[in-house]
């Protein structure tokens, strides 16, 4: 009680009353209720505000219209506190029955009001009593018949009703601006207090507010219905993305935190949220209703008497539901999405797992892709990738709408690029199997897709050269015999042949190491979980980390691995530079070998016409020394700059593998088992 009331009422002290306490008594009777009395009223502004802060809610008649002994004056005030917080409870209750007010304030409501009507009863009961008279001064009480009330009795009679009506008074307040779970969460935290009683109450108001909100997880998790007009329920919409090509998976439900109860656990939520989303899931993006309207009847009878205190019920009713529930949809994914062949067709096509089909592709693309970029059709793309695709094996059987998936696409790049820049293969998925292979899931396969294209096209380069190199170079310069120029033929030769070699080790083992190290060991673990998944989720995680394990270990994550990736770029092309300046080599000899063709003839017919067969001039070389010194400078160059590229990649994969992945290391051992790059220039090499 307040310091300045405190000395009020003792300034209103009277020693004799002029009221009979018959009379107090009815009048605090009509307070405890709410209503204003003869002598005790309620303070307006502190029954709209903060009774902290707008002084007592209680009101007594001054000293000069009501002589009172202090001590009566005191139990009015007391007694007359039971009025103000019902009053405060009443106007919770009243205004939990607007129409627009959710279906857990509504229990919440409810509840109060059964603890009311308790107190109704009493009140009841004490009317009654006042009939009884009271016994006149002096007389023995025990003559009296009944029980008849006084203002201490009626403190004694109204003690446990104003605890109760204290608590709930406490709890109103602080549900105020609270809603669905939050709002369950408040009085489930008011009923883990210390007081016994006040946690009963709360513990009994708990059980009524959690139907509706046990009724919303019964219709989600077996039907998967959202019906939550008043935004209580904590599974809700997403509303970041509402186009029409959203993931009807991970865009279409989340967990509102803010609105999760705390007797609900973080694990129980998200399988309350996925039964639910599975089942939407299979609802629109399987086309499988008619299997959610068979089960959900039967299944949902378990589930629909349960309350606040079967927690551990409701954890395995909806573990039992979710668990049928996502076996069901991974059949479907297996069966009608066809998870396991679509899966397959990626490996085979999108990652260049069937070698016939990409020799194929390289043959038919090649003399279109070495165009400019801008000269280059996406139609004619299309066109070819169709005919690679029928002449690989088991191409033209291909089922499931898989020719039509696999595309050619041609992305805009700049004028001077080659239509090996703009070129990458996607291989299109709808729903449902679109949630697990999303669009940032193609743009990471087009990465590594392209790295894979990549090496395929050095290495063919390179073999192109060795052709050059073997059949064509090596096999006409025996035909110079004694020409002055052998020498120096033979020397580039030699040269061309021993770089070729170190550019075909570092293509191989880089293919090597991508493909069997990394992609394929990265793609058998996939495979093997995606076959373990027991949930859409599972699926999903084993998935992504199969595209983020691949990126970091090829090279194509973020951080170091970005300079690296720049500089293995670089690599390859210029390994690929290789093959233009063979081919160059390649001219020179023919041409030579033509001269050298035609001078015998011009002898022969020198000869046969009784004149000298040869003239000064035939000590001319056949390749001049000039056009050989510029092949050796340009190859100087190209040896040069390759081998200055791979002691930079090989530096920083150690770096690389310390921040990435410790298999990258296997990528350095491979590259330089001998140390024959790092090795200094001075030292020997070991026999």
């Amino acid at each position: 009680m307040p310091a300045v009331a405190h000395q009020q009422y003792t300034a209103a002290g009277s020693d004799v009353s002029t009221v009979k306490q018959l009379e107090l008594v009815r009048d605090i009777l009509r307070a405890v209720q709410g209503l204003t009395g003869r002598y005790c009223s309620f303070n307006p502004a502190s029954t709209a505000g903060n009774p902290a802060t707008s002084g007592p809610g209680v009101l007594i008649a001054p000293h000069d219209q009501l002589k009172l002994q202090l001590g009566y004056r005191t139990l009015m005030h007391e007694l007359g506190e039971l009025g103000f917080l019902y009053r405060r409870v009443l106007a919770a209750i009243q205004s939990g029955r607007s129409p627009h007010t959710g279906s857990v304030r509504q229990a919440l409501c409810a509840a109060l009001g059964e603890e009311v009507t308790d107190f109704y009863r009493l009140m009841a009961v004490l009317e009654a009593q006042l009939a009884t008279p009271q016994p006149t001064p002096g007389a023995d009480e025990t003559d009296v018949a009944g029980s008849y009330l006084s203002l201490r009795r009626l403190q004694l009679w109204l003690a446990e009703p104003m605890r109760r009506m204290r608590f709930l008074a406490v709890l109103v307040d602080g549900c105020a601006n609270r809603v669905g779970g939050d709002l369950a969460g408040r009085v489930w935290a008011a009923s883990k207090i210390g007081d016994p009683l006040a946690s009963s109450y709360a513990t009994r108001i708990l059980h009524q507010m959690c139907v509706p909100l046990f009724d919303m997880i019964r219709r989600w998790v077996f039907e998967g219905v959202l019906e939550d007009p008043a935004c209580e329920f904590f599974i809700v919409p997403s509303s970041t993305n509402t186009s029409s090509n959203r993931d009807l998976w991970r865009d279409a439900y989340r967990i509102e935190p803010a609105k999760l109860p705390p007797f609900i656990n973080a694990e129980l939520a998200a399988t309350i949220l996925r039964a639910g989303k599975s089942i939407n899931f299979l609802r629109d993006a399987c086309n499988d209703a008619r299997w959610v309207q068979e089960w959900a009847p039967g299944a949902s009878e378990a589930a629909a008497e349960l309350g606040y205190g079967q927690l551990p019920v409701l954890e395995r009713v909806v573990s039992s539901a979710g668990q049928r529930v996502d076996a069901r949809l991974m059949a479907v994914l297996q069966s009608s999405g066809e998870l396991d062949k679509h899966c397959q067709a990626i490996r085979r096509y999108l990652l260049l797992g069937q070698g016939d089909f990409v020799v194929a592709l390289l043959d038919c693309l090649g003399p279109e892709l070495n165009k400019l970029a801008k000269d280059v059709s996406e139609v004619t793309l299309n066109h070819l990738l169709r005919t690679a695709l029928l002449a690989s094996a088991g191409g033209a059987q291909e089922e499931g709408g898989v020719q039509d998936r696999l595309k050619a696409y041609k992305a805009q790049t700049g004028d001077l690029e080659t239509g090996w820049d703009a070129f990458s293969l996607q291989y299109q998925l709808g729903p449902p199997l679109s949630s697990i292979f999303t669009s940032a899931a193609q743009s990471s396969y087009s990465r590594l897709s392209k790295l894979l294209w990549f090496m395929r096209r050095t290495e063919n380069s390179l073999g192109q050269a060795w052709k050059l190199l073997k059949v064509d170079i090596e096999r006409i310069i025996p035909r110079f015999k004694q020409d002055a120029c052998r020498g120096g033929l033979d020397d580039l030769l030699a040269s061309c042949l021993h770089l070729r070699a170190e550019m075909a080790h570092f293509v191989i083992n880089l293919q090597y190491y991508v493909n069997l190290e990394v992609l394929e060991c990265a793609w058998s673990e996939f495979m093997t979980a995606s076959a373990a998944a027991s949930d859409l989720d599972c699926l999903i995680a084993a998935h992504d980390k199969f595209l983020d394990v691949v990126l970091a270990r090829a090279l194509l994550g973020p951080g170091r691995a970005e300079g690296l990736r720049h500089t293995l770029n670089q690599l390859l092309r210029t390994c690929m530079s290789l093959a233009p300046v063979v081919q160059r080599f390649c001219e020179k000899v023919q041409i030579g070998a033509d001269s050298l063709s035609m001078r015998a003839a011009t002898a022969e017919a020198s000869k046969a016409a009784g004149r000298w067969g040869t003239t000064a001039s035939r000590v001319e070389p056949a390749v001049s020394a000039e056009e050989i010194n510029d092949l050796k400078k340009t190859y100087s160059g190209l040896a040069e700059q390759f081998r200055n590229q791979l002691n930079e990649f090989l530096r920083g994969l150690p770096a690389a593998a310390d921040e990435v992945n410790a298999e990258v290391r296997f990528l350095m051992a491979r590259l330089n088992f001998s140390d024959y790059y790092t090795r200094p220039p001075t030292e020997a090499p070991t026999n």
